[in-house]
């Protein structure tokens, strides 16, 4: 994180429930990457953690999280037999079978638990993709839900679950691909002049557009958080983001 959170949270104090929770989703993280994975991109070994790893992995985040680790023996067990498919979380899909969780709590649960997977299959992939070409991470297929925009209007997206970027289009929808201006809209925020909001009635989705200087202090990640209230502006609106903040948030009403 190359910004202070200390220093985000005394200029925005209203980020400082979802910032002191990113901060330990950095901290497992940081403790899971530790461990060889073992993740590939053409073939991966396994569609979750190994077995091997299983263990540590729940031990730490039940850790880091401050979760008895009774309440996480469910999916874990499930992640032993070998029925949970991480694979499938970018396309919205968490398992068909029962687990005594929310739905909604339960993809949040997955994300985090997924994401040193992820960032691992996107280190292995070594290479920038282009969004462009069907609106999808060129690693493991996510949904963009935040972009940058440099003063010549090339624009980067980025994935919150692999943390892959690729050129994308500033003329068409990031998600669907629309190119019908008439069905796009930038909204803008009083107060936000880094930050603005890129909607689409095609497909009901939204981007969030960052200014790309501000990305030179900041991880995505950090400016996907920082950016949080226009998500509620934008979702207030109807639309939808097609993928999870940092702290696996999706809806925010």
């Amino acid at each position: 994180m190359n910004m202070d959170v200390e220093e985000i949270i005394r200029q925005r104090p209203y980020l400082k429930d979802p910032l002191r929770i990113y901060e330990r989703v950095t901290e497992f993280i940081a403790a899971v990457r530790k461990f060889s994975l073992g993740v590939t991109v053409a073939s991966p070994d396994h569609k979750a953690y190994a077995p091997v790893f299983i263990d540590p992995v729940f031990e730490r985040f039940s850790t880091i999280f401050e979760l008895p680790e009774g309440s996480l023996s469910p999916l874990k067990q499930a992640m032993e037999l070998g029925d949970i498919d991480f694979t499938r979380l970018p396309y919205g899909e968490v398992p068909a079978f029962s687990l005594p969780y929310p739905e909604e709590d339960l993809a949040m649960l997955l994300f985090l638990v997924s994401r040193p997977y992820f960032l691992a299959l996107g280190e292995a992939a070594r290479r920038d993709g282009k969004f462009r070409e069907r609106g999808k991470c060129p690693v493991c297929e996510a949904r963009p839900s935040l972009a940058s925009e440099d003063a010549d209007s090339r624009r980067q997206a980025y994935c919150s679950f692999c943390g892959a970027a690729g050129d994308c289009r500033a003329a068409v929808c990031p998600i669907c691909l629309n190119n019908e201006a008439a069905r796009m809209h930038v909204i803008s925020v009083e107060g936000e002049n880094s930050f603005r909001i890129h909607a689409c009635d095609a497909c009901s989705s939204y981007v969030k557009i960052v200014q790309a200087g501000r990305l030179s202090g900041m991880t995505p990640d950090v400016a996907d958080l920082m950016s949080l209230p226009l998500d509620v502006i934008a979702q207030k609106r109807k639309y939808a983001r097609r993928s999870p903040n940092p702290i696996g948030m999706i809806r925010m009403l």
